[in-house]
């Protein structure tokens, strides 16, 4: 399996985990990001907790719940919408912006905004995640420090 595969996967098994994990905090506000070793955490989680919902995210998805893989709240969701609507803006108001534009750049964006989620979700599905975790183990939960920031690592290892 090659890097960009190994992140994809992660990336679906972090979305399962804070899937998880919002069950039993509804006002659950954390940041993901996979990497090829699994993936981070950052946020007020007790390490028992994200090694606990890890290993139960991985069991569902390896049980058929692969739709676990997409979440709403993703990165991916706000690149989308940022990228819409600035495309929106930029084709409404063309190369010489006018204030007589503006209602025509509000009606565009906002039909941009109202197409990106729908969009988000499936760039989710069909590139930046996979729920294909065949070969995925759970190895642990590691505490990391990057530039004085302290967040969670959970390590995945796949079989080849």
């Amino acid at each position: 399996m090659n890097f960009l595969d190994k992140v994809r996967r992660n990336h679906g098994i972090e979305h399962a985990t804070v899937h998880v994990l919002s069950e039993a905090d509804a006002n659950l506000s954390v940041i993901g990001r996979a990497d090829g070793g699994g993936f981070s955490i950052i946020g007020d989680v007790e390490p028992e907790a994200l090694a606990d919902a890890a290993q139960e995210a991985l069991r569902r998805m390896k049980g058929g719940q692969g739709d676990l893989a997409v979440h709403p709240r993703c990165g991916t969701q706000l690149v989308t919408l940022g990228t819409f609507t600035a495309l929106a803006a930029f084709l409404a108001l063309g190369r010489r912006p006018r204030l007589a534009r503006l209602p025509d750049a509000i009606i565009a964006t906002t039909l941009a905004a109202f197409i990106a989620q729908p969009a988000g979700l499936a760039l989710q599905r069909y590139i930046t995640t996979s729920p294909k975790v065949e070969g995925a183990r759970f190895v642990g939960v590691t505490r990391k420090n990057f530039a004085g920031m302290e967040f969670w690592h959970v390590d995945i290892a796949w079989n080849e």
